[in-house]
């Protein structure tokens, strides 16, 4: 008898809901698959052949010496194609069994796209063991609300943690650079908020990828990169681009007459994101604005898949921020009200980020 002859016992109605469940208790396994065939130069020699290659010819090409690695990479690559990560074909190897042929997938685009531009340095932050370390004291950390979860891991928040651990806080970077280059290309593609600007602030802005581009597109500009000294050291050169070391504390903002809060909102409770607006607001001249860049979370959770990476991105913050989350508009308006502004307005969307300016006056 052959699989498709087989009885089911099963509806597919039941199987959808029965399997879907069971998937999900072990649906870490697959982007830690994905991880370290990244990390092995798997997926990078896939999408740089120009045929499909069999397990064997994949550790041939990788001179890995473990003669029980093709087995191992075969079941490996196999669940990562039955996601559609990877194309597969079956095949017939020189003995007449069954062989399986590997390539890059639909799902692989912004995996094996160039340095800088894709979500490698993304996806291996996220599951790096001290980001994931976190999650083993979510329950802690509703039972007891004594900090959040990464903090009850590593004794300090994931922005402190990052001063302390130079490989970390590395990765970090790099993370946020290939995330900023994907976003903000996109953004600059459609959004012409900055033409008439002279000064733009990137508050927060990492090592200066965002202004990077911005400044790209908009050669007449000065860009000012504000973050802690220790972010700042690896800030990148380039025309117009001044890096200023300091604390969204401690420090006041520079002024200028626009400033760009990216990723700002989401990663920190409300207090600080209104004390954050309010040091904003006096940075501004009247005329001045505020460009947000943040995810927007809806109202009614749907199942769409905006809405779906939106509060995915949602339970990112949770684990692993003090007080970090993806807000509703009406939050934003609420908070930006209070912090001095008189109006906000929706600008466009890029992904699962929008883009929403606030001015002083209505």
């Amino acid at each position: 008898m052959s699989s498709g002859e087989t009885i089911v016992a099963t509806s597919p109605k039941e199987d959808e809901e029965y399997l879907v469940a069971f998937t999900q208790a072990m649906i870490s396994s697959v982007p830690l698959v994905l991880k370290a065939v990244m990390q092995l130069g798997i997926l990078e020699l896939l999408s740089e052949s120009s045929a499909q290659l069999s397990p064997t010819q994949i550790t041939s090409r990788l001179a890995i010496k473990n003669p029980d690695a093709a087995v191992t990479i075969d079941r490996m690559l196999r669940c990562l194609a039955s996601y559609a990560f990877l194309s597969c074909t079956l095949a017939q190897d020189k003995a007449g069994r069954p062989e399986r042929l590997y390539g890059v997938g639909p799902r692989s685009k912004y995996l094996v796209t160039d340095q800088g531009k894709n979500m490698v340095q993304w996806l291996i932050f996220i599951l790096d063991k001290v980001s994931l370390s976190g999650w083993f004291h979510l329950k802690d950390a509703v039972i007891k609300g004594e900090g959040d979860p990464f903090k009850l891991a590593n004794g300090a928040s994931v922005y402190d943690y990052s001063g302390i651990d130079p490989e970390f806080n590395h990765s970090f970077n790099i993370a946020m650079k290939c995330a900023s280059t994907q976003y903000m290309g996109k953004i600059m593609e459609s959004y012409q908020g900055f033409e008439n600007a002279r000064t733009v602030v990137d508050v927060g802005g990492g090592i200066g990828e965002c202004l990077k581009l911005i400044l790209s597109k908009h050669p007449h500009l000065r860009g000012k990169n504000f973050d802690l000294p220790y972010v700042v050291k690896e800030g990148l050169s380039y025309p117009g681009l001044e890096h200023v070391a300091g604390s969204f504390a401690d420090d006041p903002i520079p002024k200028g007459d626009a400033l760009l809060v990216k990723w700002q909102f989401h990663g920190f409770g409300d207090e600080f994101g209104l004390q954050l607006l309010k040091k904003c607001c006096a940075a501004l001249p009247v005329s001045g604005k505020v460009v947000v860049i943040d995810p927007i979370s809806p109202e009614y959770p749907g199942t769409d898949l905006v809405t779906r990476t939106t509060f995915t991105s949602d339970m990112i913050m949770l684990g692993m921020t003090p007080g970090g989350k993806d807000r509703t508009l009406k939050e934003i308006e609420v908070m930006a009200r209070a912090a001095g502004f008189g109006a906000m307005k929706v600008a466009c969307r890029a992904f699962n980020m929008w883009v929403l300016e606030l001015y002083k006056t209505s």
